[in-house]
């Protein structure tokens, strides 16, 4: 199979009050294949969100590599890096805290269309069929992010990052931030996105309920302390972890 990402020896560490250094992720190596759902999950501070943020390049790794299509984006900047947005795109934990606050969630969504190229015309028809295709009126283009409910936000969010095709989806926490109802909803939106899109779209999904990850990802990565600790395949894992840390987090929620 194809890897769309791969990440070699990643490694991000702070600097805290008194100069005093934090590793928050350790020489960590993993890839997404073409088409493949891969889940990381880990309690709060297990670097999941370190990761993410050095792979979308919103913060600059100490160490390692990240390479997307075969391509090292690890120190990318300028038009480089925004040409790496055409192909990775990521929705966050709070869906109404992602949308500018002053705009439409159609704006929001038309923004990166217009940016690469298309009219106003041609961005707001492309709006209207992407809202449609997360299950949205295309009504819904000219409703501001506190008119519309969390669950509606977060379908206005994949829209937004779906709507430049891009081959890499990173949710991060993506369903966190919603009860139980409503997250079975965009669980199933994602299902559906992923089988209609085939091998053109591959997921990191960053979560820590295990359930979640269980019935949706393919394989799942566990982290603890800035390290991978276990890797493989859903059920394995959770039947039979080989890992303490794991073991512990797997019998915290049984």
């Amino acid at each position: 199979m194809k890897k769309v990402l791969e990440v070699n020896n990643l490694t991000k560490t702070f600097k805290g009050k008194n100069k005093q250094e934090f590793t928050a992720v350790s020489n960590i190596d993993f890839c997404l294949y073409e088409g493949e759902c891969l889940g990381i999950i880990g309690e709060s501070g297990s670097g999941k969100s370190t990761t993410v943020n050095m792979i979308t390049r919103l913060i600059e790794p100490t160490d390692g590599t990240i390479t997307i299509d075969g391509e090292d984006i690890t120190h990318i900047k300028g038009k480089a890096l925004r040409s790496l947005y055409k192909k990775l795109q990521m929705v966050f934990q709070s869906p109404i805290e992602s949308f500018d606050p002053r705009c439409t969630l159609g704006d929001g969504i038309a923004e990166s269309l217009k940016n690469n190229g298309f009219s106003k015309k041609e961005a707001a028809a492309a709006v209207e069929k992407v809202l449609e295709k997360c299950g949205l009126d295309g009504s819904f283009a000219g409703r501001f992010p506190h008119e519309v409910s969390g669950g509606q936000c977060q379908r206005a969010a994949i829209a937004r990052a779906l709507a430049i095709d891009p081959t890499i989806l990173i949710c991060d926490e993506a369903t966190s931030a919603l009860d139980v109802t409503i997250q079975k909803e965009i669980i199933d939106l994602l299902r559906s996105l992923r089988e209609s899109q085939g091998k053109k779209l591959s997921i990191l999904f960053i979560c820590h309920d295990l359930a979640v990850v269980q019935d949706f990802c393919d394989r799942v990565l566990v982290m603890h302390d800035g390290e991978i600790v276990e890797q493989g395949k859903p059920d394995d894992i959770i039947k039979n972890p080989q890992n303490d840390y794991t073991k512990r987090l797997i019998e915290s929620v049984l």
